[in-house]
């Protein structure tokens, strides 16, 4: 099923793609050149910036040590501590050449402190925090307790120590709680995509089973309908060719019961494929029930020598389901026999108990005849009543009597059943 053009699943999937690696160590590339160059024009350097600016050499191996910086970014995906360690290196090396110290901590290290929190934990996650913290608080201190009188203040030097410590500390912690809420959003994002490819394999496998049960649905009412009546079809002009010069009365009646047969096929096949066709405006007729049978025994008496039937119970109340397994069986007994054991006498017999309905189908068999047996090159037919009945939690027999007289066809069906229910349940 698709939605304008999408199919359903993708318009809840998350919007969160993993970026090309190289686009954001550039973002920060840049962002650490307009740093520097804040720092530089406003003043915030103090008298280093005409020390630095005037020294070409020491510009370049800026420059250098920035790129160095983005290109191992780029690969901290794969390798996120190493990625990480040789990032501070660089700076700790800036920090050392540098006139101005606090020029050696860019937009770069922070980015590379959020991009370790993303990738690792543990241990591989604090033990390389912990060494750049504590080479970023040496340096600060250092760094600050070099100006005249920095440590006349309160608390002194240990007041200088005190306030570097705790402000390199929230600023590191505000880093890696960054990383980790942007970990935690991804592995959601991801989760969610998982479960939704979850769903879609889910509903692409119900929706294959439903259409191949409802292939062998059909197949079985084809299969049904096709070869009851042509069965008798064919049989009846088989006989009318035979009997046209000896008996044309006979051989009319009997071209006439073809005729009836076609047209019954006929109209069974449009019902079937009208229930097929999406749209069908045009009222299909009722599926037959268990009413239905003294109808389709008096079609089907010219084939027979002799067909009795009895029927039993309030069979109307039962599940429509039911009743049209009850038919289709009657249907297809009365076709194997029609084609095994021609003229043969049939008995039919459906009765309702308290808590099932039995079908029976029973017709004599000639000495030497062929065996009405679901074996191999023997058709569908027997496998497809078995199917119907097990479907609804019933089940079916059809075998010869021990003096192979008699071939009979059993079913047993609970008057509850219903194939909706079963096909949710196994659903």
């Amino acid at each position: 099923m698709t939605l304008g053009g999408t199919r359903w699943w993708s318009t809840f999937r998350p919007a969160w793609r993993p970026r090309n690696p190289v686009v954001l160590p550039i973002e920060m590339l840049l962002a650490t050149l307009v740093y520097a160059g804040f720092q530089l024009s406003t003043g915030m350097v103090g008298d280093t910036r005409d020390e630095l600016l005037g020294n070409p050499l020491l510009v370049a191996a800026s420059i250098a040590a920035l790129l160095a910086m983005t290109a191992v970014t780029c690969v901290r995906r794969r390798f996120p501590v190493s990625s990480y360690l040789t990032v501070v290196a660089i700076s700790v090396a800036l920090i050392l050449v540098l006139p101005d110290r606090t020029l050696g901590f860019t937009p770069l290290y922070w980015f590379a402190i959020a991009a370790l929190a993303i990738r690792v934990t543990g241990v591989r996650l604090f033990a390389p925090i912990a060494l750049g913290l504590t080479l970023e608080i040496l340096v600060s201190v250092d760094t600050r307790l070099s100006f005249p009188d920095a440590a006349a203040g309160p608390g002194g030097t240990i007041g200088v120590v005190a306030e570097q410590v705790a402000n390199l500390a929230i600023n590191y912690t505000v880093l890696v709680a960054l990383g980790k809420y942007i970990a935690r959003n991804r592995a959601q994002e991801l989760e969610s995509e998982a479960a939704l490819d979850r769903a879609e394999s889910e509903h692409r496998e119900r929706l294959d089973a439903a259409v191949h049960n409802e292939r062998r649905t059909m197949a079985r009412e084809l299969h049904d309908v096709a070869a009851h009546h042509l069965t008798g079809m064919l049989i009846s002009a088989k006989a009318s060719k035979t009997l046209i010069a000896t008996d044309p009365d006979q051989a009319r009646e009997l071209l006439t019961g073809a005729i009836g047969h076609g047209q019954r096929t006929l109209d069974s096949l449009r019902q079937i494929v009208g229930i097929l066709r999406p749209g069908n405006l045009v009222d299909s007729a009722p599926q037959p029930m268990i009413s239905d049978i003294p109808e389709l025994i008096e079609q089907s008496a010219i084939s027979f020598a002799s067909i009795d039937i009895d029927i039993t119970g309030q069979t109307a109340e039962i599940d429509s389901a039911v009743q049209l397994t009850c038919y289709r069986v009657v249907q297809e007994a009365l076709s194997n026999a029609r084609r095994h054991a021609p003229r043969c006498a049939v008995r039919v017999q459906v009765t309702e108990f308290s808590s099932t309905i039995e079908v029976t189908v029973a017709n004599t068999v000639e000495t030497g005849s062929s065996v009405q047996s679901d074996s191999p090159g023997q058709g569908f037919g027997i496998p497809g009543m078995r199917e119907r009945a097990a479907l609804l939690g019933g089940t079916l027999d059809a075998a010869l009597s021990a003096d192979e007289s008699t071939w009979t066809v059993h079913a047993r069906l609970p008057i509850g059943g219903k194939i909706s229910q079963l096909r949710e349940a196994s659903a």
